[in-house]
């Protein structure tokens, strides 16, 4: 299994970086404006190295040069909307999010693809459940969606011996114990907006709560999801999270990259992050990168995986409950407004090709939304099989809320101070900040 791991990964990658397409439909001299979370001009992980070999790909095989616009993950929804409705600088294409959908046609801010898709030779071989994540309720297909990712748990073997816990009061009748030995029981991305998409809600599904009615309108303010936030607030109370976990940013990985947690709520792209990595044995996992200039990826988990000090786990459900995972789907949508709409379809023909595909789901750390992209023998290895299994079991879309960021904002502010403020009454809370979002759609 460690060979195998890692050698299709390092093969993978090394693909990414060198391989390029063979496709030539656009003229030579033209540029295509761009939007994306990642940076090219200065890449740190594999995504941005991916973007960067693409753009020079692509330009070798079409003669268009892509010029890119690096906006950060939790800005590019909203300022992509904000050009649109100023009629600022728009892009011709953009990496959009599909959990902002609801948003995107609240606002009239895409292109309607729905003719464009349904023509396209790749049409037969995408995943229609990823396609319906760039559905709009009256059918439009609004975007194109490259990959799907959702959240599962890593825990490290050494910490938890008779494997990890499937439900919360599982997870306290033996978090006590693991406190005692030293470590915290888990760490999770406690605050922003993606906590909610990453572990709060859903936590919330798992216990029944439902947050969105069919208007778009948060719902959030009931006893299911105030059972779910008492166990949540119990966590921080009992210091079975590290306090960073509250931190803005990203630092909440930290405490399991070192062994000093024993879970980690992850993405399917955390791989990418999580490295180095030092087991709670001591041993660290820190293989060469695959190529020059490319920083270590997967080389770390898998090699954690292989020695059987790292494993996975679905996410903790309700007592009597079952996993619940967002499901959430990267995407590319011509916004109104772009200068060179047979440009931006020819870009996402281009990413819509079986290796392309491929290339773009390792980069990222994410399932591939073609079936034969898929049905690689990269996506057969323990990882990406996990992966799928508890995508399969444990998904749902996300909430669909009108404004889905402002959401995220509200609900995520609330439960940061449910859970750092024991003596406030949960259910107020929710009820205060529901009340302000329902307010603002008016």
């Amino acid at each position: 299994m460690r060979s195998r791991f890692n050698t299709i990964m390092m093969l993978t990658l090394a693909a990414l970086l060198f391989g390029s397409l063979s496709m030539a439909f656009a003229q030579d001299g033209e540029t295509l404006r761009i939007w994306t979370k990642f940076n090219a001009e200065n890449p740190q992980v594999a995504s941005d190295f991916w973007l960067a070999q693409t753009i020079e790909n692509y330009a070798a095989d079409t003669g268009v040069t892509l010029e890119n616009t690096f906006v950060v993950y939790n800005e590019i929804n909203t300022r992509l909307n904000v050009a649109v409705q100023s009629g600022g600088d728009i892009p011709d294409v953009s990496y959009v999010d599909s959990q902002n959908l609801g948003f995107y046609v609240n606002n009239g801010t895409l292109l309607d693809l729905t003719e464009f898709v349904t023509s396209a030779d790749w049409y037969d071989d995408i995943d229609p459940i990823a396609l319906a994540a760039c559905t709009a309720p009256t059918g439009e297909i609004l975007c194109v969606p490259t990959t799907t990712t959702n959240f599962f748990t890593y825990y490290w073997a050494d910490v938890y011996p008779d494997g990890y816990p499937a439900t919360t009061e599982e997870f306290l009748a033996a978090a006590p114990a693991v406190r005692d030995a030293g470590y915290y029981p888990i760490t999770f991305k406690g605050a922003e907006g993606a906590s909610v998409e990453r572990f709060y809600y859903p936590l919330m599904a798992s216990y029944g709560a439902q947050v969105v009615d069919d208007e778009g309108r948060a719902t959030w303010a009931n006893e299911l999801s105030v059972a779910a936030l008492e166990f949540v607030r119990e966590l921080f109370v009992n210091d079975y999270v590290p306090d960073v976990a509250l931190a803005p940013g990203f630092d909440f990985e930290t405490p399991f990259k070192q062994g000093e947690a024993g879970a980690f709520v992850a993405g399917t792209f955390s791989y990418v992050y999580l490295t180095p990595l030092e087991a709670p044995s001591g041993e660290i996992f820190d293989a060469a990168p695959p190529a020059e200039g490319f920083d270590t990826n997967a080389i770390a988990v898998g090699d954690a995986y292989d020695g059987g000090e790292l494993l996975f786990a679905p996410a903790l459900s309700a007592p009597g409950g079952q996993p619940r995972s967002m499901v959430l789907a990267t995407a590319w949508a011509i916004p109104f407004g772009s200068e060179n709409v047979e440009g931006a379809q020819q870009f996402i023909n281009y990413q819509m090709t079986t290796q392309a595909n491929i290339d773009f789901a390792v980069g990222y750390g994410a399932l591939p939304t073609l079936i034969s992209a898929a049905e690689n023998e990269v996506f057969s290895s323990a990882y990406w099989q996990a992966v799928a299994q508890y995508q399969a079991e444990s998904g749902i879309a996300a909430p669909a809320w009108t404004n889905y960021d402002e959401a995220l904002r509200l609900l995520s502010t609330a439960i940061v101070n449910i859970v750092t403020n024991p003596d406030a009454d949960i259910l107020t809370e929710l009820q205060a900040a529901q009340d302000e979002y329902n307010l603002g759609l008016q």
